[in-house]
């Protein structure tokens, strides 16, 4: 395109050619500087103020373990420390205040997977339940809802759930959903109004396969009509991010203050054929979503407090690492993370505890 311009200019005289290569390699400098390089720049510029960090679960050295980054990838430090027990699936509360989390420990040919808590820099942490999965924070950050494991023995399958229960973290009383007709449930998430549980469903409650609405005080269900899984509202509850397939990272609005709620406006922010993309989750001030990238397919175990499956679910290895792209696409995808050998997936964005919303 600029050489036709250029051409074109030097033929109406309006251009000499010695001016023509001037202005060529004038373009060619700022092409450069507006190039993948300086777009990189300027976002891991604009995230070096973001107040905010990113959790997110690794598997390095026989052990999953529970870390914390800076929203550029700096300051990468380990939370857990734990040789033996191994933490999956880390979740905020509102405030920035608390994780609750995943641990897996093995027990003889089984794994006792529970929910604990704990405060954000890793200290003091209690159990929830055990025999338990998939864990969020209600709005107000005083309880931890989770789903149930299905069968006694664990099974790594995500859905492989019933039920849902809501731990008071002050008091510890455990209550149990009105709708006992709940199963197969994973990646839930408490709406900022505190009326909805929209979480992924599989092969349960009449569904094949779907994001749905479950009422927190009611047994109303809603299908909310996007196909694929792994939900995540945005800290207003005014956006859904989530995955259609395995490629894609859409995003949405959503309007959970109707009676139904409902879904509209969808966009694609990232898809890329190659790889898989999974796990998108939503920065608290909704202008990031960092998200799970890796090859795709059956995985094999390959060490201690790991499972075979498909790469995306919990306590499965892959090659994976994280991503992070802006709401309104403008801008590259970003890696945070770049271990060619280790597993690093599940982000969950930790708000700053003096601007959680």
């Amino acid at each position: 395109m600029l050489h036709e311009v250029l051409e074109q200019a030097s033929r109406t005289g309006r251009l000499t050619w010695r001016l023509a290569v001037v202005v060529a390699l004038g373009f060619v400098s700022a092409a450069g500087a507006w190039g993948d390089d300086s777009a990189e720049g300027a976002l891991l510029a604009e995230l070096g103020t973001c107040p905010h960090r990113i959790l997110y679960e690794r598997y390095d050295g026989d052990n999953w373990e529970l870390y914390v980054m800076n929203a550029d990838g700096s300051g990468k430090e380990n939370l857990t420390m734990t040789p033996e027990v191994h933490e999956l699936y880390p979740q905020a509360s509102p405030d920035g205040d608390k994780i609750c989390f995943l641990a897996d420990v093995a027990q003889g040919e089984d794994t006792l997977r529970s929910v604990y808590c704990m405060n954000a820099d890793g200290s003091e942490r209690v159990l929830v339940a055990e025999k338990a999965r998939q864990p969020c924070w209600s709005p107000d950050g005083q309880h931890v809802a989770y789903v149930k494991q299905e069968f006694d023995k664990f099974n790594v399958v995500d859905f492989a759930s019933k039920r849902i229960y809501f731990h008071n973290v002050d008091t510890g009383q455990v209550t149990e959903h009105p709708n006992a007709d709940i199963e197969h449930l994973y990646t839930p998430n408490w709406s900022s109004n505190g009326r909805w549980i929209v979480t992924t469903v599989h092969a349960g409650m009449g569904f094949r396969h779907g994001i749905i609405a479950i009422e927190c005080g009611g047994t109303g269900v809603y299908d909310l009509k996007i196909p694929g899984c792994r939900p995540c509202l945005s800290a207003d509850g005014k956006r859904v991010t989530w995955g259609p397939d395995d490629h894609t990272i859409k995003v949405a609005d959503i309007d959970l203050s109707a009676a139904e709620p409902k879904v509209s406006n969808l966009k694609t922010l990232v898809r890329k054929k190659e790889l898989h993309q999974y796990h998108p989750d939503f920065s608290p001030d909704g202008k990031y979503v960092t998200y799970s990238v890796g090859p795709g397919g059956r995985t094999q175990a390959t060490g201690p407090g790991t499972h075979t499956q498909v790469a995306e679910m919990v306590g499965v290895p892959g090659k994976w690492n994280i991503f992070l792209k802006r709401v309104d696409g403008r801008g590259p995808a970003l890696e945070l993370t770049h271990d060619e050998n280790l597993c690093n997936k599940e982000s969950e964005w930790l708000p700053a505890c003096d601007d959680a919303p």
